[in-house]
């Protein structure tokens, strides 16, 4: 009996979500860097250090503001503006070891996302027990990465953000693990 439509279909979906996972985990993992960088430049930006240089323009943001003739209401009006911007995407030490953390354990759930997929395709006798298993998996770690992320009070409007985006993706898995469950199985109990 060759493998049904609707595993070729749930299959391909679980690889392309799990490998879509697997680049967010390992942003997950480079965001302290890039917060890092995004606050250095929200510092130069708002005058707290002398100069911010754009490496790929080589435009240094102070020395601009500062030599403009457009007077000082429009200078106070953008650095308003970039500390506000700053405030806005502060991220709390607690927030950012979280997010590493949790993109370390993302990148297990989404590898073995991914596999699950890969079975469903390959008919084998444990192809079933491993979806479900891969999508129980991630509704329950999306779950508590949602809790933890949100729970932040002084995370700001990134830890708010990164914590009920996982509901997206538990409605996904659930809508995957519901095709799987009322679909015919009869393919997968013998080789």
């Amino acid at each position: 009996m060759k493998t049904p439509t609707w595993a070729y279909v749930i299959g391909i979906m679980m690889m392309l979500f799990g490998g879509c996972s697997i680049t967010g985990d390992l942003q997950s993992i480079n965001s302290p860097n890039m917060l890092e960088m995004q606050h250095k430049m929200m510092a130069g930006m708002t005058g707290e250090t002398d100069t911010i240089e754009m490496d790929s323009i080589g435009l240094d943001i102070n020395n601009t503001i500062g030599n403009s003739n457009s007077g000082s209401s429009e200078q106070q009006a953008f650095k308003n503006m970039a500390k506000t911007m700053k405030e806005m995407f502060y991220v709390s030490e607690f927030t950012k070891k979280w997010m590493v953390r949790f993109g370390y354990i993302g990148l297990f759930f989404s590898i073995l996302y991914v596999f699950a997929g890969i079975f469903l395709l390959v008919k084998k006798t444990f192809s079933i027990k491993l979806a479900y298993l891969a999508l129980a998996l991630s509704i329950l770690f999306s779950v508590i990465q949602a809790i933890v992320l949100s729970s932040d009070s002084s995370g700001g409007y990134i830890s708010l953000t990164s914590g009920f985006s996982q509901i997206f993706g538990i409605i996904i898995d659930i809508i995957l693990l519901v095709v799987i469950l009322v679909s015919d199985k009869t393919a997968y109990k013998t080789e």
